[in-house]
């Protein structure tokens, strides 16, 4: 089997789990990594094949994330991207340069999707923890 074979069936198993339960993101928690003193607003790596967010079903209108508990003095902003089925969890940095491993090495952001369906507002929340790491050029 083809790692297209197996990334459809993981998607088309993630869509069955979607419609079936409660369970909305594509995963509870994500690691991101992001190099410190950076000079772009949202340059992070992601390590896994998993997309960060919601797949759009049928029962679904619309998504809007949130930053809850942000501990970051405002660091971090959160929007939301919706592409074919999928609504993205993009993450910008408003100021690159207080990324730094002397202030903090490790950012946890609580995020709150409120997702409308056809039958009732709902919202499921995730974490996502940054890492900070440095790079020599």
């Amino acid at each position: 089997m083809s790692s297209l074979h197996i990334s459809i069936l993981c998607i088309l198993l993630t869509i069955i789990i979607v419609d079936n339960k409660t369970l909305y993101f594509t995963k509870s928690n994500y690691e991101l990594w992001c190099q410190e003193n950076i000079l772009s607003n949202s340059l992070f790596v992601y390590p896994n094949r998993i997309p960060i967010g919601i797949y759009r079903t049928s029962n679904i209108k619309s998504v809007i994330y949130n930053l809850i508990n942000d501990n970051n003095n405002d660091l971090f902003e959160i929007k939301t991207r919706r592409l074919a089925d999928f609504y993205f969890l993009i993450i910008n940095i408003t100021r690159p340069f207080d990324i730094n491993r002397e202030y903090q090495d490790v950012y946890t952001l609580h995020i709150e999707a409120n997702i409308l369906t056809t039958q009732e507002n709902q919202t499921e929340q995730t974490e996502v923890k940054s890492f900070i790491f440095y790079q020599k050029l």
